[in-house]
């Protein structure tokens, strides 16, 4: 049987009735148990079918699904992708509905696959799949539901693994949104948070903080009940000790949601501020991050910073436990303290009224006594991503006309900033380079720095962040 199959498939290329052979190589197929299928297919090459999807025919067009589906289920999810990739994305293309059919059913089972970078694969391909009405109107149809509800049915992790690619779908727009509420299965996930199992739960929580990060996605969710009935979980935190484990996902939803309305957050959720607030100081150092992030998340916007400035004494002492993060955390912890400092920091020029800049100001002095000493040190270390991090904040700080003067005070900032030595990889001479060009934009650095200084600082930018100064130029100057 696997020499008959393999022969039909050689003979295609040179056949001169593609229908007549097509049909013959289905009646093989269907005549061989699918166990047995599975011991062949992997073994010939049937690519050349593919190539009898381009007729007008609509017989054959049918009779060759119906040959590529039995030959494609023979296979394990990660062969088809690795073999038939480029077929699938180009016959999601196609213009015949069976056609779409054929290769969207089988990307979907990719989703079910053990490798997860198979499965990350085909969500992307369904994401992608998902940007216009036409292609959801095809993803949500009866049979595409039908096979997607086989694959939620797998297991817990896989039926995750869907509800991941159904939320990127629902955030690219709100058509997409309410496209995916129709089929009913975001309202399944929904329904995930009723259930006693923590680890559902909270993998839940972690997708529907997902979709509140876009506006239509946070809005649909309040009109469910969601961000209510997530408040009231919030609230019983400390009675319920089951739900203390959903602390993580709830502070990164309401942080989330506080991007867009920090005022409201801010001043009307005092459960979520206070637990963001305790959690900077706490020993578990997953909260304790998660916490950093969420701060710097709510002070990125002007609005934000405003919010989290009206909390008064909570804010400032929060700010000292993220400077002692910057100073004697983890490395990772560290990362997200100076991320989130120089979100807290920056301020556009635009942006800059006066309250504002003694605000931000005010906020790096109360993080360590010796905030730009610290950075600096963090600054010169061997350590890229902490370099790179570190950079982050001395660009806010380049920004403002107070930060200037501190890096203009400090001795040895001059020289070290034109040096291109201290970098030696892309990333961490990319990051400098930021800072030298927003010192050389801005319109207070003649008067903090002076001109001659300003001139070096415009000819770095025109030279570019990879410049290598040759040996010739080097002596010219020294002499």
């Amino acid at each position: 049987m696997d020499a008959s199959i393999g022969r039909f498939l050689d003979s295609l290329p040179t056949t001169s009735d593609p229908l007549s052979s097509l049909q013959d190589l289905n009646t093989i197929l269907c005549s061989v148990h699918p166990t047995e299928l599975r011991n062949i297919v992997p073994n010939v090459s049937f690519n050349i079918v593919f190539d009898y999807l381009n007729t007008d025919n609509s017989e054959q067009l049918e009779i060759c699904c119906d040959v590529l589906e039995r030959l494609l289920s023979a296979l394990s999810p990660s062969l088809v992708l690795h073999n038939f990739h480029g077929e699938l994305l180009h016959g999601m293309k196609h213009p015949k509905i069976p056609v779409k059919h054929l290769c969207l059913k089988q990307t979907i089972r990719l989703l079910a696959d053990e490798s997860i970078d198979v499965a990350k694969a085909a969500g992307k391909i369904i994401t992608c799949f998902g940007r216009s009405g036409a292609a959801l109107e095809l993803l949500y149809s009866n049979p595409m539901l039908n096979v997607l509800h086989v694959v939620l049915n797998v297991t817990d992790e896989i039926r995750f693994r869907v509800y991941e690619t159904l939320i990127n779908i629902c955030k690219l727009s709100i058509v997409a949104l309410e496209c995916t509420v129709q089929s009913g299965l975001i309202q399944q996930l929904l329904n995930e948070m009723n259930k006693d199992d923590i680890l559902i739960r909270l993998n839940c929580l972690e997708l529907i903080s997902d979709l509140a990060m876009v506006d239509h996605g946070l809005v649909y969710l309040d009109q469910q009940g969601i961000v209510q009935k997530l408040e009231t979980m919030m609230a019983s935190v400390e009675s319920d000790p089951m739900a203390s484990f959903l602390v993580p996902g709830l502070m990164k939803f309401f942080g989330g949601v506080a991007r867009y309305h920090p005022k409201e957050i801010c001043s009307g959720n005092s459960t979520f501020v206070n637990t963001v607030f305790e959690n900077l100081s706490s020993s578990d150092q997953n909260l304790c991050s998660i916490a950093i992030q969420t701060v710097g998340f709510i002070g990125s916007s002007i609005e934000g910073k405003l919010a989290l400035d009206k909390l008064g004494n909570k804010m400032k002492q929060g700010l000292q436990y993220i400077g002692k993060a910057i100073r004697d955390a983890p490395s990772s912890m560290r990362l997200h303290a100076l991320h989130t400092t120089a979100s807290l920091i920056k301020l556009e020029v635009q942006d800059q009224t006066t309250e504002l800049l003694e605000m931000t100001e005010n906020w790096f002095s109360l993080l360590n006594s010796k905030s730009f000493d610290i950075i600096m040190g963090i600054a010169q270390q061997p350590f890229t991503d902490l370099r790179i991090s570190a950079h982050e904040v001395l660009t806010s700080l380049a920004m403002q006309a107070w930060g200037q003067k501190l890096m203009n005070n400090y001795p040895g900032f001059n020289e070290y900033l034109l040096d291109r030595s201290t970098e030696k990889v892309k990333e961490g001479k990319d990051s400098k380079f930021e800072i030298i060009k927003v010192l050389a934009d801005s319109p207070t650095t003649v008067e903090e720095f002076g001109q001659p200084y300003y001139v070096k600082l415009k000819a770095y930018v025109l030279a570019g962040p990879y410049f290598v100064q040759t040996q010739s130029e080097v002596a010219f100057e020294g002499d």
